[in-house]
């Protein structure tokens, strides 16, 4: 094959790529619409009503120390450009976020595995994954999280780390569980390429300092949220779906954070064989291969679905860091999903605390489902960078 022919061939397979790619985005976005505005199902949670109340207050000039300050800003600027019709605006902002972690995970797995069937595999079934499909429906945190986060990967593999450090950032005062992903993606980064990447510190701490001088200077303590101490409290009793969210009035005395720490350290210490029962529960409740009935909540066909989706996540995902571990690009997408599953194992497990690992673990799991299917064909796999 000549030079000129080559070309064609590669401007064909371009194209083509394109026209999947398009079709995939499509599909998302009618997908979203869909769900968010054609099945009869509710927008608002009981946070969500929650996430209200705390903009109405920033919007007073007041402040209310408990939240993470990054969803509850989102949703008074919502309010601020249209009181009546601000559930409206995030339900659209939902539906356009997510549609563009599509694109996010086609560009990163084409960058990552050097493969853009990778890409566009990982890309489809970001578009049709039921528990993040499900989740665009809801006035939450999760979507603006997972927007951010896998932005931050999406600027980062790009090389621009400006852009990256900035959504690392916003993604922590909106979630602030994942505050140490970028911690240890600097680490490692220091470490394994021998290079500090100092223009991605600097603008990931520009939002948190920024929120956090706020809220010092509202109630002397520099903080990005307030909930530390209820949270601590509500893992205390925490087994999976079974916590106690009247610990807190139960407690009274239990009035300070490091009150709350000490309260499940001699708990821990107290009955070290229940708290670890507990740790397994949470871990299932996170990725089990069943979900829970989330008390009497989910029907039989939502759990086995859920418990479908974890399975894929956990063993193709896994399957996949594994054999691609030694690769720095692919190695460090397992940082949302270990560092989410430590914190909400250790503390409370809600299965949508795990949700903005679900990207990076599909992601893994595309490789791997083109490994397995040039396996069975007994066929190389080109493109896809394969450590062994």
């Amino acid at each position: 094959m000549n030079s000129s022919d080559l070309a064609l061939t590669r401007f064909r397979a371009r194209f083509n790529d394109r026209k999947t790619l398009n079709f995939i985005l499509i599909l998302g976005l009618f997908l979203r619409i869909a769900i968010v505005f054609f099945v009869p199902l509710p927008h608002m949670h009981r946070d969500s009503y929650e996430y209200y109340r705390h903009a109405d207050i920033l919007l007073m000039g007041h402040y209310l120390n408990y939240f993470p300050n990054g969803y509850p800003f989102i949703v008074a600027i919502a309010e601020w450009l249209s009181h009546e019709h601000s559930a409206l605006l995030l339900l659209w902002l939902n539906i356009g976020m997510s549609t563009i972690t599509v694109y996010f995970t086609y560009d990163i797995g084409k960058r990552v595995f050097g493969n853009a069937s990778i890409g566009l595999v990982a890309a489809f079934i970001m578009a049709i994954f039921p528990p993040l499909l499900n989740y665009v429906r809801w006035i939450m945190s999760e979507i603006p999280t997972i927007f951010f986060l896998l932005g931050a990967y999406y600027f980062y593999y790009r090389k621009q780390n400006w852009w990256s450090g900035l959504f690392f950032g916003l993604a922590t005062v909106i979630r602030t569980n994942i505050a140490s992903v970028f911690v240890l993606l600097v680490i490692l980064e220091l470490l394994w390429l021998r290079k500090l990447n100092y223009k991605l510190l600097i603008t990931a701490f520009l939002p948190i300092v920024m929120v956090g001088t706020y809220c010092y200077f509202q109630t002397g303590k520099f903080s990005i949220q307030g909930n530390a101490r209820i949270n601590i409290l509500y893992s205390v009793t925490a087994s999976g779906n079974h916590i106690d969210f009247r610990i807190g009035e139960k407690y009274p005395e239990i009035d300070t954070e490091d009150k709350a720490v000490k309260m499940y350290m001699d708990h821990m210490k107290k009955d070290p064989l229940q708290y670890i029962r507990q740790r397994f529960a949470n871990l299932w409740e996170l990725w089990g291969f069943y979900a829970s009935d989330a008390g009497g909540f989910r029907q039989p066909v939502t759990r086995v679905l859920l418990g479908l989706s974890n399975f894929f996540l956990v063993v193709f995902g896994l399957f996949g860091w594994w054999k691609m571990r030694r690769q720095f690009n692919a190695f460090i997408l397992i940082f949302p999903f270990v560092v989410l599953t430590a914190v909400h194992t250790i503390l409370v497990a809600i299965p949508r605390y795990a949700y903005p690992a679900h990207p990076f673990m599909i992601l893994l799991g595309s490789w791997t489902i083109l490994y397995l299917y040039h396996y069975k064909k007994k066929a190389p796999v080109h493109g896809t960078g394969a450590s062994d």
